[in-house]
């Protein structure tokens, strides 16, 4: 979960270009599964933010090899390294990821480049420091952070050494590629052939598996109407390239294509996963050669979270009362199916995860809707374990007036504290920390 300084956008994950059937690249990228973890509510919200400082902004330490650059924040006259990392991107933008079937290097690799980014846990910040309560004799930028929300503002400082620096022991985030997990401070999410199949709670010790399936499905008329379309996550096919693993995030990139039939598949196109402790990011930006209806006609994509069972759980969409999840769905929840809404949180017993979907503006006449469910015997086939206790996610239609050209959409998911203000929370997303970069005398 980004405050925003840099988040991830389509210039940091290159446009697919696609020559035909582009919906289901869309389709990938318009849900991501909810991870992460929240550590206590702050007044502002503000637990679980995580700091973005482009390298442009760092020009003082451009060209020194990251492994000397070093993090601390600082109480009174005692400062102590925070954990840090800085991520590289190569000469044509993209992430540098170092580990994973195929990685890719920088160009020198591990030396701080303008086009490079400094993460953080705004929540490491800490008090102004005096100089001299800093490494003596060593350079040092002061990065300020300001919360235009109520005026507070924190601070924490670069420091670069000769050698070596000092790194905190401390992460937030772990994932093991054997498994395809990662796991943040309360929720672990896993994926299964290229979509989240995997949601576990940190918090009750046994971690079990909340989520039946992740379903992504898709109908279309084909040849002018003569030919009935549909396909469905099972026909995905996926490839992992790389990722990168450090102590605030880990990205995760993938390709994949989809077998549409008759032999032939869909255009390959990739994307990156954004995983922090406290959440997920999706942010995906894509060019089409042509309109999603040139070859299509009645193009309809469903983007569901299948859950095992969440009964004692609440569902709360904006404008809306929180309902309980008990495995009936009564008139007022399928009324829900003609929500446009941006958002949904459920609400469990020690935990609130919340969705977040948005579209650039090149899709703004796709209508969105909620889409609910809740049945402990019946689903939208195909499906692991019957039922859908509740089955939540989007469904796209109307297709008609989205041109070609490049296309940007973000999905971003969020566990925060069961108590909190959800609208409030999501309001605080909405104003990002503001951060200063000077350089210490």
């Amino acid at each position: 979960m980004s405050s925003n300084f840099c988040t991830p956008t389509a210039a940091q994950a290159r446009p697919a270009r696609l020559a035909w059937a582009p919906r289901w690249a869309l389709l990938i990228a318009a849900f991501v599964a909810l991870s992460g973890g929240r550590a206590a509510a702050a007044a502002t919200a503000r637990f679980g933010d995580v700091v973005t400082v482009p390298g442009n902004a760092l020009a003082r330490f451009s060209g020194y090899r990251i492994d000397q650059l070093a993090l601390f924040a600082c109480a009174a006259t005692a400062c102590r390294v925070i954990p840090s990392q800085i991520d590289e991107r190569d000469a044509a933008g993209s992430w540098v990821l170092d580990q994973g079937p195929e990685p890719n290097a920088d160009d020198p690799p591990g030396v701080l480049d303008d086009n490079d980014v400094l993460l953080f846990m705004a929540a490491d910040a800490a008090d102004r420091a005096a100089r001299a309560a800093l490494p003596v004799g060593l350079p040092a930028l002061e990065l300020v952070l300001t919360d235009p929300l109520d005026g507070a503002t924190r601070w924490a400082y670069l420091v670069a050494f000769p050698t070596t620096a000092p790194r905190a022991d401390a992460a937030y985030v772990q994932y093991d590629p054997a498994s395809d997990r990662v796991r943040g401070r309360r929720v672990t999410l896993g994926f299964q052939h290229g979509v989240p199949g995997y949601l576990a709670l940190a918090t009750d010790g046994t971690e079990t598996n909340l989520l039946d399936r992740f379903k992504v499905r898709a109908t279309a008329k084909f040849l002018w109407g003569l030919i009935r379309f549909s396909r469905s996550e099972d026909d995905i096919t996926t490839q992992f390239v790389a990722y990168r693993q450090g102590p605030i995030r880990v990205i995760r990139r993938q390709r994949q294509w989809v077998r549409l039939g008759w032999g032939i598949h869909s255009p390959t196109f990739g994307s990156y996963t954004y995983f922090y402790s406290d959440g997920a990011e999706l942010p995906v930006s894509l060019y089409l050669n042509f309109p999603p209806t040139y070859f299509f006609g009645d193009i309809e994509i469903r983007a569901v979270l299948d859950f095992r069972d969440l009964r004692g759980w609440s569902v709360l969409v904006p404008g809306r009362p929180a309902f309980a999840v008990d495995g009936v769905l009564t008139p007022d929840k399928a009324a829900l199916n003609q929500l446009p809404a941006t958002w949904f949180a459920l609400l469990g017993p020690d935990i609130t995860l919340v969705q977040v979907f948005n579209v650039g503006a090149s899709l703004s006449n796709v209508r969105r809707r909620l889409l609910y469910h809740e049945s402990p015997t019946k689903g939208d086939a195909p499906e692991d374990t019957a039922g859908e206790l509740p089955g939540i996610g989007y469904q796209l239609d109307r297709w008609e007036k989205v041109p070609a050209g490049a296309h940007q959409l973000q999905s971003i998911s969020y566990a925060v504290p069961r108590d909190i203000d959800v609208p409030g929370f999501l309001a605080a997303r909405n104003a990002p920390l503001r951060v200063g970069v000077q350089p210490m005398p």
